[in-house]
């Protein structure tokens, strides 16, 4: 037993030193492993790795961003038919009014005693006009007598019609459907017949004012395309109303006019709108990354195999989307480089990583 027990330990005992020797062999006779590569060396040997895109011809337009004030051309007056002091007030500026809404009540305490006379003395006269008749009738009046009563109670009538109509005016109403623009009606104070208590504004007949840079007035002419974001957040189209020739004494600016036609519109409010000042059918676009301007000079690189060639461009403006209008120096049908343009030179050797072909036709609204 004891020969057997000292056997299985030294059979135990030759395995373990068995696999240690099998895993020393093996870390001591890995393969080592490559030495690392620099960047610097890739780029020696494959080129500076760029993207590029060609460049492609497509229809272009340019909206100048504005802000303008919703505004309606047609203003109708409202105004005391009498000078009276105002009792109450029935509207404010911002209401939104119906036809015939009352806006304003005069003092018709006055009215009213001229009214109450007035039917008191048509009272006398037609009872006096039927006493007339009835005499007439039994011979004790003439028919001379019967017409100067009729004539005097015509008179009354109309006279009592008269009053009763002023009265009616002592309630100030609105002549249309609209938007209350300006009220100079205070209660308490005199209503001048000379001075609109309320101005309304007719909301069918809406229009932007905006006020323009002279450095735009040359660009933007009657008739020419516009758009406003409306108050439910959609972009609806408008027309140049309007370029006034004359520019602010006091702020330099040029006022714009644009005629719409939208109920998504509040009489008052500042809105934003764009006006069409550029449009082309086909000019040169290129992603405005690929373009860097260095010393006030702007410049580009374009492929000509693997070598990067340095442009001298002219640009335009550039788009919402990234492209830019460019107006000389690369042309449809070359390939720009996109990523890797801001640390490129010419004659770099380049590595080309990806490459983007076409553009698309856009429709700009963003200066650059």
């Amino acid at each position: 037993m004891k020969k057997k027990s000292v056997l299985t330990r030294f059979v135990i005992l030759v395995m373990l030193l068995g696999a240690v020797g099998v895993m020393g062999w093996r870390i001591f006779n890995r393969p080592k492993p490559a030495a690392a590569v620099s960047i610097s060396a890739i780029r020696e040997q494959n080129g500076m790795p760029v993207t590029v895109r060609r460049i492609a011809s497509a229809p272009w337009e340019y909206w100048l961003p504005l802000y303008g004030t919703v505004r309606t051309s047609g203003l109708s007056e409202v105004y005391a038919s009498q000078p009276e002091y105002v009792t109450s007030l029935g509207a404010e500026v911002g209401d939104t009014v119906k036809k015939g809404q009352v806006l304003a009540t005069l003092d018709s305490q006055k009215a009213s005693e001229r009214v109450q006379a007035a039917r008191a003395r048509f009272n006398e006269i037609s009872m006096k006009y039927e006493r007339t008749q009835e005499l007439q009738k039994a011979g004790g009046s003439s028919r001379q007598d019967v017409e100067n009563v009729f004539s005097q109670y015509k008179e009354a009538g109309a006279s009592l019609q008269q009053l009763q109509t002023e009265l009616t005016r002592h309630k100030v109403v609105s002549p249309i459907d609209g938007v209350v623009m300006q009220r100079s009606a205070e209660i308490g104070l005199l209503a001048s017949t000379g001075r609109p208590l309320y101005v309304i504004g007719d909301p069918k007949l809406f229009e932007i004012a905006i006020d323009l840079s002279p450095r735009y007035i040359q660009l933007v002419r009657n008739g020419e395309p516009a758009k406003f974001l409306s108050s439910v957040g959609e972009w609806e189209p408008a027309t140049v109303k309007r370029v006034d020739p004359m520019a602010d004494v006091l702020t330099g600016l040029y006022s714009v006019i644009l005629d719409v036609k939208s109920a998504n519109l509040h009489l008052g409010a500042s809105v934003e709108a764009q006006i069409r000042i550029e449009h082309d059918e086909s000019v040169v676009v290129a992603p405005y990354e690929s373009i860097r301007e260095v010393d006030g000079v702007a410049k580009a690189y374009v492929r000509s195999g693997d070598i990067a060639v340095e442009r001298i461009v002219k640009k335009g403006r550039t788009n919402e989307f990234g492209l830019t209008h460019v107006l000389s120096g690369v042309a449809s049908g070359e390939e720009i480089i996109l990523k890797g343009a801001d640390r490129m030179y010419d004659g770099a050797h380049i590595w080309v990583q990806e490459q983007e072909t076409g553009s698309q036709a856009v429709t700009p609204v963003k200066e650059s």
